[in-house]
């Protein structure tokens, strides 16, 4: 019994070996190679060349400039030579020169990052400005930064600083599109506006001479209507020549023949006076004055016919 059981341990790591063998070792877990930019020759200078939308500083205690990344010349117009040994705060907006100083001597005194906007010149970009001269146009960027202390002696050694352009170039044209967007609704919304005022009007005149047509089928005898014989206002019982031109302009006619509503004067008609433009009523004044004097003719050709008939 005491045999047995001392060689039941043994056999067991041996049926676990056999089992392990039979399954096979397992497989290894393959990794993924993940390629570290360090490794790169020359990492550090592509990392900052390849920034195109950021501008690199490096600034001294005064905001004197050390170095200027190569982003500055697509975004200012600048050259990086150009603005190495100047001021920064030169190539700011004079508003914004005081606020940049202050906070910069803050973050070199308490030794904690900046964070500040300002709007910087750009070189070959002009416009003009309320008194009519000319001004550089400026761009508002996003500048941050922190000094840099040696970590022994706690001397201040330079200051790195990045700019960006506020908002960004994203936010940019979002904000483009979404302002295209809302004056194309402005549009829409005024050429509906028109659309239906000129619908309005168009009723209103087929109304009007609607009006028209009627007063001038009703009446035969006055082919037209008269304002001017109802008061038009409360001065309408003063006598004068006020009321008299109130009536005059109020009047309107319309020709019984050729159904004309505007004519610098009306004539008298067959059917009583201002019923005819007056081209029609100087035809009609005419042809009555022609047939008149045809019945005088005849008239006077009777009466002679009679008295040579009694002669005889």
């Amino acid at each position: 019994m005491s045999a047995s059981s001392s060689s039941l341990p043994a056999a067991l790591p041996d049926g676990g070996a056999q089992a392990q063998q039979q399954q096979g070792p397992p497989s290894p877990v393959k990794e993924i190679p993940v390629f570290e930019f360090t490794k790169r020759k020359r990492w550090a200078d592509l990392l900052i060349t390849e920034l195109n939308d950021t501008i690199i500083l490096v600034l001294s205690e005064t905001c004197q400039v050390w170095y200027c990344g190569s982003a500055v010349t697509e975004m200012l117009g600048w050259r990086d030579d150009e603005l190495v040994d100047g001021d920064l705060v030169d190539l700011m907006n004079a508003d914004d020169r005081a606020h940049f100083r202050s906070a910069f001597s803050e973050s070199v005194r308490s030794k904690t990052e900046m964070l500040v906007y300002a709007r910087l010149q750009c070189k070959n970009e002009f416009f003009v400005a309320s008194d009519y001269t000319s001004a550089p146009r400026e761009v508002l960027f996003e500048i941050r930064g922190r000094p840099h202390f040696l970590p022994d002696t706690d001397e201040f050694k330079c200051y790195f600083a990045m700019a960006q352009p506020y908002p960004s170039r994203n936010t940019a044209m979002l904000n483009t599109f979404l302002e295209l967007k809302m004056e194309n609704e402005r549009l829409q919304q005024r050429v509906a506006q028109l659309r239906a005022q000129s619908q309005a009007l168009d009723v209103a005149g087929d109304s009007f001479f609607t009006t028209s047509e009627s007063f001038g089928a009703t009446d035969g005898s006055r082919a037209g209507f008269d304002l001017g014989a109802t008061p038009l206002g409360p001065d309408a019982d003063e006598d004068g020549p006020r009321k008299k031109a109130k009536r005059i302009a109020a009047e309107q006619h319309v020709c019984v023949t050729c159904g004309r509503t505007d004519s610098p004067e009306w004539r008298k008609g067959p059917q009583g006076p201002k019923t005819l433009c007056n081209a029609c009523g100087l035809r009609w004044a005419k042809k009555a004055r022609k047939n008149g004097e045809m019945e005088g003719d005849s008239g006077e050709a009777t009466a002679a016919q009679g008295s040579g008939s009694g002669v005889f």
